[in-house]
């Protein structure tokens, strides 16, 4: 499965990285999501999003490696388009931004 970044993915994870957000931790959480590892998963609360957002799925990275309550709205929006795996935004706000 191959992973793809937009642009403002890009971006958004930049602006993360300045603040001191703890971005590395993505990288366990994508190998989850692409493995399919349940227990990971459960703990990074991934799940399908709904309504205008149904074809998403989002996860909170920060709680994979228990960074505490000053991550825990942050946020990384994602799709499965067929085997590949597809960034769309990571955000610092809450669940807000889905509207």
């Amino acid at each position: 499965m191959k992973i793809k970044q937009t642009k403002k993915f890009k971006r958004e994870l930049k602006k993360l990285a300045k603040k001191h957000f703890p971005v590395k931790v993505l990288i366990p959480c994508l190998k989850a999501i692409i493995e399919q590892d349940k227990p990971s998963l459960i703990k990074i609360k991934d799940h399908a999003l709904t309504g205008s957002w149904s074809d998403y799925r989002e996860f909170h990275p920060a709680r994979y490696g228990n960074y505490g309550k000053a991550f825990d709205n942050w946020i990384v929006v994602y799709k499965i388009n067929q085997d590949e795996l597809i960034l769309l935004l990571v955000t610092t706000g809450n669940h807000d931004i889905l509207g």
